[in-house]
């Protein structure tokens, strides 16, 4: 008996062993001191360059570097692969009006105020929509911003209302305008943190919101009206958000009803990026799995720390007022990816996950959000290649500085 554990314990670590020599064939260690150099990350932006949509995931909303990285990589890829539209997870009507502005010559960091959710509003994203901005002017071929979110309603009402004028029928401006009403409320209620006064008038709120979308598409398709692709996305963003399909395949709907016919970069979460959730029921993560059903031509790219200070808020629902803090990232657990990563006593690196075995292993994955550190968990086993294309480690990092 003995004799059979032992052989048991010795097969299970020539097994790591092999998956860990496995992972180290594809790993690209990074300098990230200082700067970014981005021609360490000129393989990766070949790569990415052959794929019509790039999902660029973090593995917290609040690292400096992970911003940092990512913008370095947009340049790049909008500068010499031809991608024009970013896609934020972010409400899709604030987005689109936030694209507006960017190309007008008011502030862009009133715009960022007014339009993106706390969680973007940093000081790297400022200086890079500057640069957008910069870009537009000096190139034909624009680069826009965008949204595949519905967490606010109001902006995405006042797109269908605008263009739905244009059809010239006073039911589709009567219903529009009530729309964009109860829209404004619901974005109340969200900017308060879903306290609801009275659950009823809520409820009856909601039900209005939707029958008002679904009147709305009614009535268009009854009557074949010319639809724009504006107002057919905008109406696709109130489906997502009403449909209860989940939002990650609602997200996912909307970064591939976006892209069109352009070559797209997705910023979000990785869990979100992921190419499956990486919780056995599903619960969250996966956009990127239902984006690649739709557009095969998809890579992603995750992200993960182990050590520093991160960026969050006690709030519970993202808005664009949150206040934002910095924590301290608590120790990696053991037996956890994050682990199994700082054991190889890397400061940085990349794995190309694509030409990786490391498949026949599965741990869980530190889950950090946008939450303070109590409210950090740990996914349920999964293999990492299964997850992404690509993933860049950093052992230590740091939170961004906000917009003020």
């Amino acid at each position: 008996m003995k004799r059979l554990a032992l052989l048991f314990s010795l097969v299970c670590l020539s097994f790591c062993l092999f998956a860990q020599v496995e992972l180290e064939k594809n790993i690209l260690p990074l300098n990230l001191d200082g700067s970014v150099s981005i021609a360490q990350f000129q393989p990766l932006i070949n790569d990415m360059g052959a794929y019509k949509i790039v999902g660029l995931g973090e593995g917290t909303h609040g690292t400096r570097e992970f911003g940092e990285i990512r913008i370095a990589l947009i340049k790049e890829l909008i500068e010499k692969k031809g991608f024009r539209v970013i896609c934020f997870e972010n409400a899709f009507g604030d987005s689109y009006y936030f694209n507006q502005w960017l190309n007008s010559g008011e502030s862009v960091k009133e715009g960022m105020k007014k339009y993106l959710i706390a969680l973007w509003q940093t000081r790297e994203l400022e200086e890079f929509f500057e640069w957008v901005r910069t870009f537009n002017k000096n190139n034909s071929e624009k680069v826009s911003i965008a949204g595949m979110d519905f967490n606010y309603l109001a902006n995405m009402a006042k797109v269908i209302g605008s263009e739905s004028k244009k059809l010239h029928l006073e039911q589709l401006n009567l219903l529009s305008g009530d729309l964009y009403k109860d829209a404004l409320y619901f974005d109340s209620v969200w900017d308060n943190q879903m306290k609801i006064e009275n659950r009823n008038d809520f409820g009856t709120k909601i039900r209005s919101i939707r029958s008002k979308l679904l009147q709305i598409d009614s009535i268009i398709k009854t009557n074949n009206l010319p639809v724009s692709n504006l107002l057919q996305s905008a109406l696709l963003n109130g489906k997502c958000w009403g449909s209860g399909g989940g939002r990650d395949k609602g997200m996912a709907l909307m970064a591939v009803n976006l892209a069109e016919n352009n070559k797209m970069i997705v910023w979000a979460h990785a869990v979100h990026l992921a190419l499956q959730s990486p919780y056995k029921n599903n619960m969250v993560g996966g956009c990127g799995g239902h984006i690649k059903q739709l557009v095969t031509d998809y890579y992603a790219l995750g992200m993960g720390t182990a050590n520093g200070k991160y960026a969050g808020t006690k709030d519970r629902f993202d808005t664009r007022i949150n206040i934002m803090n910095t924590y301290k990232l608590p120790a990696t657990k053991k037996n956890s990816w994050d682990d199994y990563f700082v054991q190889m006593n890397m400061p940085s690196f990349f794995i190309d996950l694509r030409n990786s075995k490391a498949e026949n292993t599965s741990l869980p994955l530190r889950q950090v959000g946008y939450g303070p550190p109590q409210r950090i968990s740990y996914t349920d086993e999964v293999k990492l290649p299964a997850l992404f294309d690509g993933y860049i480690f950093i052992k230590n990092t740091n939170a961004p500085e906000y917009l003020r």
